[in-house]
């Protein structure tokens, strides 16, 4: 005698999911485990900051405009010769604020660009990509006297080779939130790590 068929949603077999043609499921998660990899290796811009002029307090951006040979529309260094863009990495403010004993905000040091992570370049003729502008390192962004207000006593010492880099503006463009940035080093090069201090900038941010 045959079994009588089974019922409707009686199966004891799970339907399967559809995938794409060519693909399998191992596929899938691996591209899943990639898009979360890069989110957490690529590093990317955090906050921006301008000042419209210079000692005014700074102004937090989810995006800005940059022009090229002139800088960020809007902030106080616009038109200058080539400190158009300044820019430091969370890493290096984690560091400055071990060393001071207090935290350290991105908008405290002045800079216009802070990263998620990475070591900023600081020999002049380095390249960058934030976003979709391209930019150059000129110098160190060493920290002056307005540390010591924005940070507190000691500040501008626990920033000194942690305050990443002066660039000029080689094209025009937005920089936004969340951007991405290539041009960054994975770890200091022997001849930033240590070794007498460089001399100040002796521009005021």
């Amino acid at each position: 005698m045959t079994s009588p068929d089974p019922s409707p949603g009686s199966s004891s077999t799970a339907p399967t999911a559809p995938t794409a043609p060519g693909s399998t499921t191992s596929d899938a998660a691996a591209t899943d485990a990639d898009a979360d990899a890069d989110a957490t290796t690529v590093p990317r811009v955090t906050e921006l900051w301008v000042a419209p002029e210079r000692h005014a307090p700074m102004e937090p951006r989810r995006r800005v405009e940059v022009e090229a040979g002139a800088g960020v529309v809007g902030d106080r260094w616009h038109g200058t010769r080539h400190r158009h863009v300044t820019l430091q990495s969370a890493d290096a403010l984690l560091e400055a604020a071990e060393a001071l004993g207090a935290p350290v905000p991105a908008s405290a040091t002045r800079r216009t660009v802070t990263v998620s992570h990475g070591v900023v370049p600081t020999d002049p003729g380095a390249r960058l990509r934030v976003g979709g502008v391209e930019l150059e390192v000129v110098r160190v962004a060493a920290p002056c006297a307005l540390m010591e207000r924005s940070m507190g006593p000691g500040g501008a010492a626990a920033l000194r080779r942690r305050g990443g880099s002066v660039l000029r503006a080689l094209s025009s463009g937005p920089i936004a939130v969340g951007d991405p940035v290539e041009g960054l080093l994975t770890a200091p090069t022997p001849s930033r790590g240590a070794g007498p201090a460089r001399r100040p900038d002796p521009s005021t941010p």
